[in-house]
């Protein structure tokens, strides 16, 4: 995934290029969170927006006929100029993304930007179907190795608009659904939303308070209207649609097991070193459970430790939702946790990679960094190796290969490309910081030796 902004915040211009884990890191107020949102924005509703140059003769023979198989190659040549129309679509969406003035982001851009991207038919099935009320109307099927797309229609008299709506989602789905990855977004507001979720939705319960009171006067249009505006949350989508996955961890995510750990078991077990302890869903209410000596303690979510909070929603988003092909946006993974666990979470990112979920993150942690260079220098081959890597318990599960990583720092109105080789990643603001820091060390202690001397 490719992406190009303009204007966005600070940003005056950025191209950033996703891989298997993206880190942005750089000082406060040169827009990590604002890039990590618009593109969460746009990989939640690029489906909604997309469009392909659809012939009128095609929908025709489909209501018509009933049914239509149509080779996806003739719309391969059309990829770039879609995107550039798709990416048209999403930009006056942005505000909306930050639940923000539109003034605020009038010049911003975003591009999507197709980046050599090869459409891949192996191994993808595509069984969809369209419903209106408990009635299926339409159905798409695509068979594994197969670029024949079959539409089929089940009902009569359908607006030519659905079908062409359907049409060009399946398209969407069929042609760049291994593109544009699945995305979940963990906020920096996430141990607030742990903690408050409740009181943060109050916003809905008020608006339906109001509309029951006025349910039996005669609501002007306009009343209504000025009612759903001033109830309307003021929340970005991300923080929002966190505020939603937090509040259904109990009567709906925590009921499902995600098809990652199933595969994966080990992910979890690697989460609740870093916590602690596990989360427990008993009687409509979050707990924390852990071993206190030999007993095994449970106290609720509100009374545990800000760490515990802070990891939360990737813990149920691990268990309960994850699959392979998402994309995980994370804002300052390093949230209220002490250094080593900064490490293990480290560790966490590497091993999710592999098991086939991206990762984004925005970042300030120096021992991230450093954790992800030493996870990258253990990948060559140099004396004791072995032997190191048992010291300190690591095994070829926690090494990263430097093209897997893509690194940018915000920095001076755009994002640069950080360097990465074999050695790991230059992130160079980090370590002036820590030379400066240093150093003053060093100037203090010998001047107060020779006074001492």
């Amino acid at each position: 995934m490719k992406f190009q902004i303009e204007k966005l915040g600070m940003i005056n211009k950025a191209e950033i290029e996703l891989g298997n884990l993206t880190i942005i890191c750089g000082k406060n107020n040169t827009c990590k969170t604002y890039t990590s949102y618009a593109i969460y924005g746009f990989l939640k509703t690029w489906k909604d927006n997309i469009k392909f140059k659809l012939k009128q003769d095609q929908i025709e023979n489909l209501i018509n006929d009933g049914i239509l198989k149509i080779d996806l190659t003739i719309f391969e040549k059309d990829i770039d100029s879609v995107l550039e129309k798709l990416s048209k679509r999403y930009t006056p969406f942005i505000p909306k993304i930050f639940s923000a003035n539109e003034d605020y982001f009038s010049k911003a851009k975003f591009h999507a930007l197709s980046a050599g991207y090869k459409i891949n038919y192996q191994n993808r099935h595509i069984e969809s179907q369209l419903s209106i009320g408990r009635k299926n109307v339409l159905k798409a099927l695509k068979e594994k190795d197969k670029n024949i797309l079959e539409m089929i229609l089940l009902a009569e008299d359908l607006p030519p608009t659905i079908v062409e709506d359907f049409f060009n989602r399946i398209l969407g789905e069929t042609l760049l659904d291994e593109y544009f990855a699945n995305p979940f977004m963990i906020t920096s507001e996430r141990t607030g939303v742990s903690l408050f979720h409740r009181e943060l939705d109050i916003s809905k319960n008020v608006l339906v308070e109001r509309l029951q009171e006025q349910g039996k006067k005669n609501l002007e249009p306009s009343d209504l209207f000025q009612m759903l505006n001033e109830s309307v949350s003021r929340y970005a989508l991300p923080i929002k649609e966190e505020i939603d996955f937090v509040r259904d961890i109990v009567d709906v995510h925590s009921k499902n097991k995600s098809p990652l750990i199933k595969k994966h078991p080990e992910l979890a077990k690697l989460l609740k070193d870093i916590v602690g302890g596990d989360y427990k869903v008993e009687g409509g209410q979050i707990y924390f459970a852990f071993r206190k000596g030999r007993k095994l303690q449970r106290i609720p979510l509100y009374i545990a430790s800000s760490a515990v909070k802070s990891q939360l929603d990737i813990s149920f988003y691990l268990k309960h939702l994850a699959k392979k092909g998402d994309i995980l946006l994370v804002d300052e993974p390093e949230q209220n946790l002490h250094p080593a666990n900064q490490r293990k979470i480290a560790r966490l990112f590497v091993r999710l990679i592999k098991a086939g979920i991206k990762i984004l993150v925005t970042t300030h942690s120096d021992y991230l960094i450093k954790e992800l260079n030493n996870l990258i220098i253990l990948g060559n081959e140099f004396e004791e190796r072995e032997k190191i890597m048992k010291k300190y318990h690591y095994t070829e599960e926690d090494v990263l290969k430097p093209s897997m990583v893509k690194a940018y720092i915000a920095e001076k109105q755009t994002l640069v490309s950080a360097p990465i080789n074999e050695m790991g990643i230059v992130v160079s603001s980090f370590d002036l910081e820590i030379r400066e820091m240093n150093e003053m060390f060093d100037d203090m202690t010998m001047t107060m030796e020779i006074a001492y001397d």
